[in-house]
């Protein structure tokens, strides 16, 4: 005989947290999986957590650290592992002499590019689910929760 658990655990309550965390893997996972089929392979391990932190323009490797909130060697590890395929480069830091900063090459770039018609057909989908409105006041929403 099986034994249930009860699905109503005063510890495991039913919250918006769950459907949210639940909805953000979801896009995430669609988002890697387009991505890797697109043949950009780094989006499908823990690498591609640069590209969610990393200015298009480039940034100081310190910022990068603190934005990502992992170590100064977790970071180093990832950039090492993205500037061996082409994916990044490290360079001089203009504004200071001591510091590097990261810059995408051509090939990030092209990811990057990639990476908006996926985001964008992913939009479509959810606006077409949801209808114009509804997805509208969707975005409204998430955009006001995310406010301090």
């Amino acid at each position: 005989m099986v034994k249930h658990l009860d699905d109503n655990h005063p510890l495991l309550p039913d919250h918006v947290g769950v459907d949210l965390f639940k909805a953000a893997l979801s896009w995430k996972a669609r988002l890697e999986s387009a991505m890797v089929a697109r043949g950009h392979a780094w989006y499908g391990d823990a690498r591609s957590a640069v590209a969610a932190h990393l200015d298009p323009r480039g940034l100081p490797q310190s910022e990068l650290v603190a934005r990502m909130g992992l170590t100064k060697q977790a970071v180093q590890q990832l950039l090492d592992s993205l500037e061996a395929d082409g994916i990044v480069r490290r360079e001089a830091d203009p504004a200071d002499g001591r510091s590097k900063r990261v810059v995408y090459t051509a090939k990030g770039l092209r990811a990057l590019h990639d990476g908006v018609e996926v985001k964008r057909a992913i939009e479509t989908e959810y606006r077409d689910k949801l209808g114009p409105r509804a997805y509208e006041a969707f975005v409204s929403a998430l955009r006001k929760l995310a406010r301090p």
